[in-house]
């Protein structure tokens, strides 16, 4: 049985549509041929909700639109979907560059801790406010202090190269560390 939708906003108009057969994606798809835009364009909105595809594969009927619903079509700009997914994925990047940075800071501690790295390499001498000398006898303490240096050090380059953010979330990693 087919019913009618009234559309308004990029298109204004009704649309025949089988409430039980169609789709978002297919009613969006119709309302972008009507009126001239790409499909990926056109948002939908019925009884104050965003229609969503989801899957695709959901009804129109099983989303709650009925016959003589009431369809807003509004344009939304395709760059700003994608732009926000070059974000999301920049983020992510950044993410995982964090993480290798982390990852080869506890890594070269760690050695430096076991002995692996040469201590003659390394003359660290740690005093408190009153001048007295820093006992770092566990090697939990030294690794601890050989991870701070790595990260404060990784930070002070990014902070050269202008990229504060990334120098912050180091620094963080520093200070919990």
């Amino acid at each position: 049985m087919a019913a009618k939708l009234k559309v308004a906003g990029t298109w204004a108009g009704a649309i025949e549509v089988e409430l039980e057969g169609w789709t978002v994606p297919m009613l969006r798809e119709e309302v972008a041929r009507r009126s001239g835009l790409s499909p990926d364009s056109i948002n939908l909105i019925c009884g104050g909700k965003v229609l969503k595809d989801g899957d695709g594969a959901a009804k129109l009927s099983e989303l709650g639109v009925r016959g003589n619903a009431k369809i807003l079509s509004t344009r939304v700009c395709v760059d700003q979907g994608k732009s926000l997914k070059e974000e999301a994925m920049a983020e992510d990047e950044r993410s995982r560059r964090l993480a290798r940075v982390k990852a080869a800071a506890t890594a070269l501690a760690k050695r430096h801790a076991d002995g692996s790295l040469p201590l003659e390499d390394f003359n660290i001498e740690l005093e408190d406010q009153s001048g007295q000398k820093v006992n770092m006898g566990s090697e939990t303490d030294q690794r601890a202090v050989m991870m701070g240096l790595m990260l404060h050090s990784n930070a002070k380059q990014l902070i050269r190269r202008q990229k504060y953010k990334d120098a912050l979330e180091v620094l963080a990693m520093g200070e919990i560390s």
